[in-house]
């Protein structure tokens, strides 16, 4: 963008644009910092601000006994539940043993009769009666759990409906201070886009716009991302709106600048020669040059083989020119022939004359 300019000029140029990075760097910081604390300004709802403190506590204790009766329940089960277990590894590890011990008998042809087999199986009849005993037990205590929960049941209701009326008051109140919290971030952010966009129309091309580019990248930052985020949803329907606004508008002023540049072009297409080139910054013509297309009217000019293009075939823009001194072919737009030096405005003369 820059290659044609003048080495301090590309400096400057690279510096000014650092100037504007970092002015709009602190400004977003600050407007960050600021923004951050906007909200501080009233206090967010909270869930515990919505419950019935006081008809919870009084179910709450009325319900106390039974599920503390519940848990003593729970711990006598939990413990039942580690001997039932504990059996049960017991009497597998027995019988395992008690079935090699009865293989080996057999392979001798002792009788099952004997009174030390006997004794083995009663043994293992023992723990399966434990075990039973304690499943029973389990059992029972499962039958109290269910009719003391039984009985509480309607009051655990009652406290499943004051949580779910004290969310839906939470919600209502969260949305509404979503509400503010937007309002109050709308109310900072709308007059740093009015700014910018006056800025942008009044001084885009003036001695600071430096400081004017940096202060519309902060407002702009400003709006996607310390107020967007913050847009009431609706349903969807306030966020994708504002979407399609924008984009309407957005559509809307890149045709009219389509519009405008086709009619700049249409009118610098009718002007004379001289004044074209004349309107024509210098670099724009050097860089539209060197891309190969027309500083006029920003078309590609094609090479033609053999031939010495010196004219726009589109819009007859004179492009390339010779010097009347030298006789050199060099680029229309140079003020003096890059070899004998001489003022473009002395080859005019000379031709005219």
């Amino acid at each position: 963008m820059y290659t044609q300019l003048r080495g301090p000029e590309r400096f400057f140029r690279f510096g000014q644009w650092a100037i504007a990075l970092l002015f709009a760097f602190f400004l977003i910081n600050v407007g960050a910092s600021l923004i951050a604390d906007l909200p501080l300004l009233s206090k967010s709802p909270t869930p515990e601000d919505f419950v019935d403190h006081a008809a919870n506590q009084k179910i709450e204790l009325l319900i106390a006994p039974q599920r503390k009766q519940i848990l003593a329940f729970e711990n006598q089960q939990r413990l039942l539940t580690n001997q039932l277990n504990t059996s049960r590894e017991n009497y597998a590890k027995d019988k395992q043993s008690f079935d090699n011990w009865r293989a080996a008998r057999n392979s001798t042809e002792q009788s099952d009769q004997n009174p030390e087999v006997v004794a083995k199986a009663r043994k293992l009849d023992v723990q399966l009666q434990m075990q039973q005993q304690l499943e029973d037990k389990i059992k029972q205590i499962d039958q109290q759990k269910l009719v003391i929960e039984e009985n509480i049941r309607p009051q655990q209701q009652q406290l499943a409906d004051l949580e779910v009326i004290a969310n839906r008051a939470y919600e209502t109140a969260l949305y509404k201070d979503s509400l503010k919290a937007f309002g109050i971030r709308l109310l900072f952010v709308a007059p740093l886009l009015a700014i910018a966009i006056w800025l942008f129309r009044q001084h885009r091309k003036s001695q600071q716009w430096p400081f004017v580019w940096g202060y519309i990248v902060f407002a702009l930052f400003a709006f996607f991302f310390e107020l967007v985020p913050y847009l009431p949803s609706f349903g969807g329907y306030i966020r994708y709106g504002v979407g399609a606004a924008l984009t309407f508008i957005g559509g809307k002023a890149l045709i009219k600048s389509l519009q405008n540049y086709l009619e700049k072009k249409s009118l610098e297409q009718a002007a004379p020669q001289e004044e074209r080139k004349h309107e024509i910054r210098y670099e724009k013509a050097l860089e539209s040059m060197a891309r190969g297309q027309c500083p006029g009217c920003d078309r590609a000019i094609p090479a033609i083989e053999g031939v010495q293009v010196n004219f726009c075939m589109h819009c007859g823009l004179t492009t390339y020119t010779k010097c009347h001194a030298c006789g050199l072919r060099h680029n229309a737009f140079y003020p003096y022939c890059p070899t004998c030096g001489v003022p473009a405005n002395d080859q005019k003369n000379k031709k005219t004359s």
